[in-house]
């Protein structure tokens, strides 16, 4: 081995490691993601107003109060400003949770920071949206709220579990 190589060998050997847990936090963190891409791309295109008003007319053929219901919803939306950039925010919010991800597999702290505002800070939004956006049709107010608990839930224990690593993060 020439003097380069082993001086690359010693740098890569001496690296600090990564714990067992933050690597399958890690992992688990990038199964989300990949999730969430494919969910956040789909309610982009399922949000389009030509694809909407194709489910609508969809479900109208079922059951015409669901519909209604849909439709309301939908209203709604369209007149919300808010509710337009919605998705595309939540793609963001992603991107950052992915980033701050890869940082932390990286054994950089600041990726700590970066993954928890992007996990915290998309609940705040909950209060630009219309009462009508809080809701899925046909679906009861206590299943949401038990859906949208358990994502607060997994989210606060996620930030949590990785705080409890920041010790091995530089």
């Amino acid at each position: 081995m020439t003097m380069e190589n082993t001086t690359a060998f010693d740098n890569f050997m001496n690296q600090p490691k990564r714990s067992q847990f933050l690597t399958v936090l890690c992992v688990l963190s990038f199964i989300m993601c990949g999730v969430s891409l494919i969910t956040g791309l789909l309610n982009i295109y399922q949000s389009q107003p030509d694809v909407m008003q194709k489910r609508i007319e969809q479900v109208r053929t079922v059951d015409a109060s669901l519909a209604s219901q849909m439709e309301d919803q939908f209203i709604a939306s369209q007149s919300n400003e808010f509710m337009k950039v919605y998705p595309y925010l939540n793609l963001i919010f992603l991107l950052l949770s992915f980033v701050g991800v890869m940082m932390m597999w990286n054994l950089k702290k600041k990726g700590f920071y970066i993954y928890s505002i992007a996990e915290i800070l998309p609940y705040s939004s909950m209060f630009f949206l219309d009462k009508n956006a809080m809701t899925i049709p046909g679906l009861p107010a206590s299943a949401f709220a038990s859906i949208m608990g358990t994502m607060v839930i997994v989210d606060v224990l996620f930030v949590f579990l990785y705080f409890r690593n920041t010790a091995d993060m530089e």
